[in-house]
């Protein structure tokens, strides 16, 4: 679709090209008609003043004075016809690069996934394999998968291919991932109460924070965190009810709190917003503001009639600021508006044991979706 709507747009511009270039000769024709019949003036009242012909002389300037504005009236609206089609032109290119971003930062073909077109692993702890895989990460310049894996993190390639695991020894049970565009790593550790810093390639450890308590820099329980452009790291941390805000050094700078927030487990940050899983609450989706004020609620989850989600962990927003839950009691991914509104299933909760159970989600840079699964199918999952 892009390829065609570049090739129509080349073809538009090259229409207008040649159609500006035939009235540009055309006006060059008039102008230089004009020049002429100025210079045939100027030369006749000089020779009519010398001969004295003064009847003929005012017939043929009148005649010619005539022929002026008519030529004048013609290129004012050859100038009128170039404004339009410029104007035309400009609306032609606006509306194809519309088409052209529309299509480079739309959301996947979404009824069409049903099934994700790859999936590796399986439940075990030699490598490759994955026990209990929670978070998972994308690290767009090396096009590499990191995945939170008990006990390890490990790395795959985006086809599903297995390169290499980091951390054993270090990590207990890593759940939530992120990558900055330092190359610094930011890794969640349930069991172990802390989140680390790690650096890229090799994963060496650069600091590390928390222990089970309440206090400031403390974590009971953390679950996914994300790492945001302007250098700050959110860590939902669940069992203190509040989402932990840190700089990139891994040092406290606020809490953000509610009493509708309950045991968060995800959080995201998308044009100006924070967006907060909490997977007890229903609706279980809330919307703060940077500061921590809260605007909204959405999505119901089990326990309420008609609930739109049953148990979710972790989500993520698409480049239309849609938003994808991973359900993993319902076995499938749900796409909701920022209305609430469900726009799509991904999933089939017939297939057996290859049913997905999504644990953590992702979405790449080119809209694939990327998933872990626990239970029925340990493993990791591309649509």
């Amino acid at each position: 679709i892009i390829y065609r709507v570049n090739q129509r747009r080349e073809e538009v511009i090259a229409e207008f090209r040649e159609r500006m270039e035939e009235r540009r000769a055309a006006v060059t024709t008039r102008l230089n008609t004009i020049q002429q019949l100025i210079d045939s003036k100027a030369d006749l009242q000089g020779r009519m003043k010398e001969n004295r012909l003064h009847s003929m002389r005012e017939n043929m300037l009148e005649d010619i004075d005539t022929k002026l504005t008519q030529l004048q009236v013609v290129e004012k609206e050859t100038e009128v016809v170039f404004e339009c089609d410029t104007r035309q032109l400009e609306q032609t290119i606006s509306v194809l690069g519309q088409l052209i971003e529309r299509e480079i930062i739309s959301t996947p073909d979404y009824p069409a996934l049903l099934q994700p077109s790859v999936s590796v692993g399986k439940k075990g702890t030699a490598e490759g394999e994955l026990y209990w895989p929670q978070g998972v990460a994308v690290d767009e310049k090396s096009q590499l998968i990191y995945v939170a894996n008990t006990g390890n993190i490990s790395v795959f390639s985006m086809t599903g291919e297995y390169i290499d695991r980091f951390c054993e020894g270090q990590v207990n049970q890593p759940c939530g991932i992120a990558i900055s565009e330092d190359n610094d790593v930011f890794v969640s550790d349930i069991w172990s109460h802390c989140v680390y810093k790690f650096k890229l390639p090799k994963f060496k450890l650069v600091t590390k924070v928390g222990k089970k308590e309440t206090g400031v820099s403390k974590f009971n329980y953390p679950r996914h965190l994300t790492v945001t452009t302007d250098r700050s790291v959110l860590v939902a941390d669940r069992d203190n009810n509040r989402i932990a805000v840190m700089d990139t050094d891994l040092k406290h700078k606020r809490y953000i709190k509610h009493p509708t927030m309950t045991r968060p487990t995800d959080v995201k940050v998308n044009n100006n917003k924070v967006y907060v899983l909490s997977y007890q609450d229903s609706p279980c989706l809330h919307v703060f503001s940077l500061t921590g004020e809260k605007i909204r609620s959405l999505i119901t989850r089990d326990g309420e009639r008609n609930a739109q989600v049953r148990m979710c962990y972790s989500f993520c927003l698409d480049k239309k600021q849609n938003i994808l839950m991973a359900d993993y009691d319902a076995r499938n991914i749900k796409v909701f508006s920022q209305e609430g509104a469900l726009l799509h299933t991904l999933g089939d909760t017939q297939d057996g044991d290859k049913t997905i159970r999504p644990q953590g989600i992702t979405l790449t840079d080119t809209n694939k979706i990327i998933c872990t699964s626990l239970f029925t199918n340990f493993g990791l999952h591309i649509f």
